[in-house]
């Protein structure tokens, strides 16, 4: 992982990957990207059941502002800076998070919502801040523990995908939360290193 994290931030692949950002926040803007939206909603729409969708607002409630503080908290008695560490950033992204909501104040979505939000939807936070916590907890165990580390990289995937079936966010929404998360994430390591070995 850490040679991985490394190979990504050398300065040209921080570039493409900061290209690749705004390239999708220029889809986003020109609307292109809503018939995507709709295709991906139709389809996890098709899987909406009485049985699943009580699993389906668990994993949604993972990602809530209750549980990541709880989750913060747990890092934090665990190793104290390391818990420090993420729930700092875990704040900042959050904060981040309400800052881009408020500019492009993009409505929820007009269909079966299956849980009551009021806020705006772009980016996701759920998507956003489950991103940020989990990937920086995967980067702390991985070396002692990776099956624990593979399963949170895999929870902001999950959590951003009840987003979608339970009708309260687009796809977009939820990409767009990894993606500022992602980014937030690599540049903060980039300049890390770069201050570390300075």
């Amino acid at each position: 992982m850490e040679n991985v994290l490394i190979e990504i931030c050398k300065k040209k692949y921080l570039y493409i990957i900061w290209i690749i950002f705004l390239f999708y926040l220029i889809l986003f803007g020109l609307g292109w990207l809503n018939p995507i939206d709709t295709v991906v909603y139709q389809t996890i729409s098709f899987f909406i059941s009485e049985s699943l969708t009580p699993i389906i607002k668990v994993i949604t409630f993972i990602g809530a502002w209750e549980s990541v503080v709880t989750i913060c908290l747990i890092c934090i008695l665990l190793h104290r800076r390391n818990g420090m560490i993420i729930s700092l950033n875990v704040a900042i992204v959050f904060i981040l998070n309400n800052i881009i909501k408020i500019i492009v104040q993009r409505s929820r979505p007009d269909i079966l919502q299956l849980v009551h939000e009021t806020s705006y939807s772009f980016p996701s936070g759920h998507s956003m801040v489950s991103f940020a916590l989990f990937m920086m907890i995967a980067c702390f165990l991985w070396k002692k523990y990776r099956v624990l580390s593979m399963i949170c990289m895999i929870m902001p995937l999950l959590i951003g995908m009840t987003r979608i079936y339970l009708g309260v966010h687009y796809m977009t929404d939820v990409i767009g939360g990894f993606m500022f998360s992602f980014v937030y994430l690599i540049t903060l390591y980039y300049f890390h290193k770069r201050t570390s070995y300075s």
